[in-house]
């Protein structure tokens, strides 16, 4: 065999048999080298995107934790000082800041995460999920809950009002503990491995590739975001269609607060909804770039999610205040409702 390493060839004596020649020209060097370059760069590149997009995401993170921790502490004091035991509205309110708050409250640890990786253990990995898990899945069940307490006491306040005070107490230990149920898969699923950016982090473990991590994400989207919205936008159209003289639609302003809340609502937690519809697609199709798509957006579409738990209590408590005395309060509007028509008109 003999090489010649001079600018325009390398040429190799094939093995005995053969009358072909491989002859690499200098220009083929040129480009392997130029494609290493290449993917050295991307590698870079990426690295350089991965911290940026870190950056970013802890940004909005900060700013929901210092907005957000203070706001939803102010928003239950005033609520304790107005608390009764018959004001299931008020109860509702303070569950839904009380998990809110709890979210927001493991934002520092996941700030630190982004930036430095996990350093807390597996134990705390799984609890500290959890904990965002059970919050999360809590806050969406107070949206839901309030709604439905709303639909039922404008249209059957007599059948409301007939609930008891502790049958009442009991929804709310239910959706607590639905709530813990529903987030159980944290602390099976959550784990610290070390990623491509060379830290640890803590993230899902699927044990049963590609299926349980379709069958969870598909289960977090049903019960967190398409059941909920499904069940907010069909009660508040109802109200609409059928009680269209009552005072609660009468006032533009309280049919844009009502309206708000269900677009917040929407907004806030669609993004990652719609990452986790992505992910399942990519896996049915076998879809790299989409796949490395939903990979690179959901660490910001999880960050969506905590603004709308920076956002929900404050809406509520504004829309509590300001339909105190017409309609959420059934003292004064049960004494004033004679009947329910079954058209849905509704006699005051």
């Amino acid at each position: 065999m003999c090489v010649f390493l001079g600018r325009s060839v390398i040429k190799t004596t094939p093995p005995a048999g053969r009358e072909d020649y491989t002859i690499l020209s200098g220009t083929h060097l040129r480009l392997i080298t130029n494609f290493r370059a290449a993917m050295s760069q991307l590698q870079s590149s990426n690295s350089t995107f991965f911290a940026n997009d870190n950056r970013m995401v802890s940004g909005v993170l900060g700013v929901c934790c210092i907005l957000g921790v203070p706001g939803n502490m102010a928003v239950l004091v005033v609520l304790r000082h107005r608390l009764r035991k018959d004001s299931f509205t008020l109860w509702m309110m303070l569950s839904l800041a009380v998990s809110d708050l709890l979210t927001l409250l493991t934002l520092p640890v996941w700030i630190q995460a982004l930036q430095i990786g996990w350093n807390f253990g597996v134990g705390s990995c799984k609890l500290i999920s959890y904990l965002v898990y059970w919050s999360l899945y809590t806050s969406v069940l107070c949206v839901t809950m309030l709604s439905i307490q709303r639909y039922i006491q404008v249209l059957y306040p007599k059948t409301w009002a007939g609930l008891k005070a502790k049958l009442k107490k009991v929804l709310l230990g239910f959706m607590w503990a639905l709530g813990s149920i529903l987030a159980s898969h944290a602390l099976v699923q959550r784990e610290v491995r070390k990623e491509n950016d060379g830290l640890q982090h803590c993230l899902p473990h699927y044990r049963w590739e590609p299926q349980e991590k379709v069958a969870t994400l598909v289960m977090e989207s049903l019960l967190m975001f398409v059941i909920p919205f499904t069940i907010l936008a069909s009660l508040y159209s109802s109200l609409q269609r059928r009680v269209n003289r009552l005072v609660l639609f009468n006032s533009r302003r309280m049919t844009r607060l009502v309206s708000s809340i269900i677009v917040v609502f929407f907004i806030f937690s669609f993004p990652i909804h719609v990452n986790n519809f992505l992910v399942v697609i990519a896996i049915w199709t076998e879809s790299e770039s989409l796949q490395r798509f939903s990979e690179l957006s959901r660490a910001f579409c999880g960050a969506m999610t905590f603004i709308n738990s920076c956002v929900n209590p404050f809406l509520y408590a504004f829309s509590h205040r300001a339909l105190h005395k017409r309609t959420l309060d059934l003292p004064s509007l049960g004494s004033k409702v004679n009947c329910v028509s079954e058209t849905g008109s509704v006699t005051v």
